[in-house]
């Protein structure tokens, strides 16, 4: 809960500095769950699988929680954009003992999902600049330090939090600000971040692991 509290006061901070279409997406990052795929993620830089997965059911909650207080209108566009996209990322990582069958099906329906939404992500990549990619980035430090802090004040799992708590899925938050009415500019930055820090860590485990 308390990466998300950090993650609107960047917002608070940082909004009023961006365009309104730019807000409302940096607000759809920072309200969006944790990396759907992040036990897998987890697995690779280190962590532990489970005590990811059990991060992002929370985070789903959360993103539920703040969804609908911007209305039933949004909540609902968002939640159905994204159905199938939670299905097959989600559910098959949260519950990885479903047979293999209906993990096959789920998962080939949440990768078309995810590919839809990573288009609409691009199509976003007009409106970089230097304003929404700061404001990117701040978000991006200051809700993986927080996860980080959190986990090392309560001596959890480092790699699991910053997987299951720290991160933010780059492509429900394109749906969430494709749904406001924002730009994809931000949650575009946010994912190439995200992929750029993934990357790192998880060769860094590799070396360790040698």
């Amino acid at each position: 809960m308390l990466p998300y509290g950090v993650a609107l006061g960047v917002v608070a901070l940082v909004g009023p500095s961006l365009s309104d279409a730019d807000q409302l997406g940096l607000t759809a990052v920072a309200v969006a769950p944790a990396l759907l795929s992040a036990p897998a993620l987890a697995s690779a830089i280190g962590g532990r699988m489970d005590r990811a997965g059990a991060l992002v059911v929370g985070s789903i909650g959360m993103w539920l929680a703040l969804t609908l207080t911007r209305g039933p209108a949004a909540a609902a566009a968002a939640q159905g954009a994204m159905l199938p996209f939670i299905l097959g990322a989600g559910v098959t990582s949260v519950v990885p003992m479903l047979p293999q069958l209906v993990r096959t099906v789920a998962q080939r329906i949440g990768d078309a999902a995810f590919l839809v939404l990573i288009a609409i992500a691009l199509s976003g990549a007009g409106a970089l600049n230097a304003a929404n990619g700061l404001a990117a980035l701040g978000l991006f430090l200051a809700v993986a330090a927080c996860a980080v802090i959190v986990a090392r004040i309560g001596g959890g799992d480092l790699a699991s939090a910053l997987a299951g708590a720290g991160s933010r899925d780059p492509a429900v938050a394109t749906g969430l600000a494709v749904a406001f009415g924002g730009s994809t500019a931000v949650p575009l930055y946010s994912g190439i971040l995200l992929l750029a820090a993934s990357a790192a860590l998880a060769l860094r485990n590799r070396r360790k692991a040698r």
